[in-house]
């Protein structure tokens, strides 16, 4: 039998390794049972609830140092939805009482910058939900306190805000907020039975609300001093004349609307003291001037008059004081200069000239009186109570394309009006009359223009019935329509021929045979335009400081034109910046920027808006005034020809600004720019007339200059005036007429803004005014 040779099966082969694997399979299997076991299915989706809440917590603090962001309503409103779905996300979560408090917090700083009464009841609301389902929680009193607060400051009801206190000192009396709610109570008692709010407790009170230290040789603890304003006001006035002007330098705080209203406060404090009549007077003066203040940033007349309201407090209650006829006279001031009431103002002045006619502002004031007289002629009759009459002040024109043209009449307040069209023929163009009753006209106005290259031919403007009329002639018409507008007072007419279509908001068309109507007021249709429909806005600027360095610009009448350029590109830009936009500049200083350069800096910036600023010059020395250009082909002669000036020292070449030009013919960059230039030079001149310079009205013209070529967004070029006229060159070198000048810039480019925008957000210092706004 032969010998068996044994050799080892595969069975007995792989025991080996499988011996070697088994303690690493091991180690990696229960592992991975580990990580099972202790995964958060929360990281698969949101993150768990603490954590949640922790990264929320860390986004408000993030959002207060950011200066630009937490101006804006959009962040503050995400954060409050965020702490309420983390409240309503874990119903077994301990600390839910403590999101829903910072859910009410978050509105409540929304409320503190958009001075919204809505935003400020949504905070009180949101602080009675914390106090009513989370009644144990810690955070119940200073609920209730946050409510009373916002209720008696923001909505301006005393009684409801006594009933939240009363509901925390009876559910809460050991509470850490009842020292700070019993303040706030005798402050809002003090002020509703006009006793002064500092008024300090008698002995037994004190001694029956003061904390012991103990049952065994227990003392009665000290009260804290009192520092109200009424406590010392004298100490407290002379530090809120100091924080005022600290105010008045901080550039970026010194047009939000909270720090002037707070320091208004702080000054009405110290005056409902009533210390001594000359700090009392000195206390009510400076909150009638914090209120000024701010009205010069809100540009809101609600504010203006309440400043006026306050100064008039101060000749009527103090009329021995040193300060009643400063009073009269910036009273006089506001109502002439901002809210356009000559009358009002007048008698003001008449008013204080008959009662302090050797006080130190006896000469500004007869000068103030002589102006306005001047310019009405018929101040006796306006003194006496009459209603102020309506002027035409302002009339431009834009050719918004061949077949159509917008005239926009600015005027100084609201008239009633009629349009008539009367037909054309083959001998007589189309006119379109407006008849403005009781209207007079400028004397700055001409009474006949002759316009080129545009579907309108030509103005005339008379007096007739009473009032004003204004002669429109058109090539053609086939569609007209008028809009009634403010901020500042105007009427706009579209007008369109062939087969286009005047833009209006309802479907209905504007056919002739509705001519004649009377003062049809048409909503300004909101979305309209490409950057609109888009949902585009406007968050930072470009501005451009034409010339600079070697290259002066242009120099007539000692006006240098780099040097006037970057003064007003400064003061425009700081304008800008206390508004809330991120400001970018092409030169802060006196420097040489190549043309191609200014907008390849603005596209990296991502700029919204590119603004350039120029002087212009003509060899006519009578040739004056200002006018806005935007990116296209010259529509007249004069347009080429400036364009040619500042595209002199370009260093592009012919084939490459043809190639550009037609990319931006299919853009919607022309529009946009085209409504930019409207809005600058209107609001330019409106505010250069409020501020009593009466410059030329050119308009706004296309041209291709080639700083504009190659921007990324919206463009424009201003020609703030001609250095070779020598009033013009005067008013040039004179800073109040460049800070003038910056302002009408500004406004210009936060009217263009808000219209984008068509919303309300944070940032008031131009909110539109509505019954809601506080």
């Amino acid at each position: 039998m032969a010998k068996r040779t044994h050799f080892p099966g595969k069975t007995a082969l792989a025991a080996g390794p499988l011996r070697r694997l088994a303690p690493p399979l091991a180690f990696m299997l229960a592992l991975v049972a580990l990580v099972v076991l202790c995964y958060d299915a929360g990281y698969s989706a949101l993150p768990p609830t603490e954590k949640r809440y922790a990264d929320a917590k860390a986004s408000v603090e993030r959002l207060k140092l950011d200066e630009r962001r937490s101006l804006q309503r959009e962040p503050w409103e995400k954060l409050a939805e965020e702490f309420t779905a983390i409240y309503r996300s874990d119903a077994g979560w301990p600390n839910r009482a403590a999101a829903l408090f910072r859910a009410a917090d978050s509105m409540e700083q929304l409320a503190r910058r958009s001075f919204l009464r809505k935003d400020a009841a949504r905070a009180v609301a949101c602080y009675e939900d914390v106090a009513l389902k989370h009644a144990d929680s810690r955070l119940a009193d200073d609920a209730l306190y946050r409510a009373a607060l916002l209720t008696a400051s923001f909505l301006k009801d005393d009684k409801a805000a006594l009933a939240l206190l009363d509901r925390l000192e009876r559910q809460y009396p050991r509470g850490d907020m009842r020292p700070q709610a019993r303040e706030l109570r005798r402050n809002l008692t003090a002020a509703a039975s006009d006793i002064p709010t500092g008024r300090q407790p008698d002995a037994a009170a004190r001694n029956k609300t003061a904390p012991t230290a103990g049952k065994s040789g227990a003392q009665t603890a000290r009260p804290e001093p009192d520092v109200s304003p009424a406590a010392r006001p004298l100490e407290s006035y002379r530090q809120a004349k100091e924080d005022m002007e600290r105010l008045r330098a901080d550039k970026t705080r010194s047009c939000w609307r909270e720090p002037w209203e707070k320091l208004e406060g702080r000054f009405l404090s110290v005056y409902a003291a009533k210390p001594n009549a000359a700090v009392a007077a000195g206390a009510l003066y400076r909150a009638a001037a914090s209120r000024e203040a701010l009205a010069r940033c809100s540009h809101l007349n609600r504010d203006f008059r309440a400043a006026v309201e306050r100064y008039l407090a101060v000749s009527e209650e103090f009329p021995r004081s040193a300060l009643a006829d400063d009073a009269l006279l910036q009273a006089a001031r506001l109502s002439a200069e901002e809210l356009d009431e000559a009358a009002t103002a007048l008698g003001y002045l008449d008013d204080q000239l008959k009662r302090y006619p050797r006080g130190d502002m006896a000469g500004a004031a007869r000068s103030l009186r002589a102006e306005l007289a001047g310019n009405r002629g018929d101040a006796p009759a306006q003194a006496a109570g009459q209603r102020e009459r309506a002027e035409l002040q302002t009339l431009s024109w834009d050719s918004t394309g061949k077949n159509s043209v917008e005239v926009v009449l600015a005027l100084n307040t609201p008239v009633k009006y009629d349009t008539r069209l009367v037909r054309g023929n083959g001998k007589q163009p189309a006119r379109l009359l407006l008849h403005l009753k009781d209207t007079r006209i400028a004397g700055d106005i001409g009474k006949g223009t002759r316009v080129k290259g545009s579907l309108l031919q030509n103005i005339a403007v008379r007096k007739h019935g009473g009032g004003a009329q204004v002669e429109l002639s058109f090539r053609d018409v086939a569609r007209f329509d008028t809009d009634s507008a403010e901020n500042p007072h105007r009427i706009v007419v579209r007008v369109t021929a062939g087969k286009n279509r005047a833009p209006r908001e309802d479907e209905g068309e504007m056919d002739l045979a509705e001519a004649p109507r009377s003062n049809r007021k048409v909503t300004t249709r909101q979305v309209r335009n490409m950057a609109s429909q888009l949902g585009l806005n406007v968050r930072r600027v470009f501005i451009d400081a034409g010339h600079g360095g070697r290259d002066p610009g242009t120099s007539h009448n000692k006006v240098v034109e780099r040097i006037i350029t970057l003064d007003i590109a400064l003061r425009l830009g700081r304008l800008l910046d206390a508004n809330g936009l991120e400001v970018t500049y092409s030169r802060k200083d006196d420097r040489a920027v190549g043309l191609s350069q200014r907008t390849s800096t603005a596209n990296r910036k991502e700029c919204d808006l590119f603004v350039s600023i120029h002087v212009n010059a003509n060899d006519d020395r009578s040739v004056q005034g200002f006018e806005t250009y935007y990116l296209d082909f010259a529509s007249n002669q004069h347009a080429a020809r400036v364009a040619a000036l500042e595209n002199a020292r370009s260093e592009r070449r012919l084939a490459d600004m043809q190639g550009m030009l037609a990319e931006l013919m299919l853009s919607a960059r022309v529009d946009e720019s085209r409504r930019l230039a409207a809005d600058i030079q209107r609001m330019s001149l409106f505010r250069l007339k409020r501020r009593g310079y009466t410059v030329r009205n050119n308009g706004t013209k296309s041209a291709p200059f080639h700083v504009l070529l190659g921007a990324n967004m919206p463009a424009v070029l201003v020609e703030v005036g001609y250095c070779t006229h020598a009033d013009e060159a005067r008013r040039l070198l004179n800073p109040a007429y460049r800070h003038a000048l910056a302002e009408g810039l500004a406004e210009g480019i936060l009217a263009y803004r808000d219209r984008l925008a068509r919303r309300h957000t944070a940032q008031n210092s131009l909110t539109e005014e509505t019954s809601g706004a506080m």
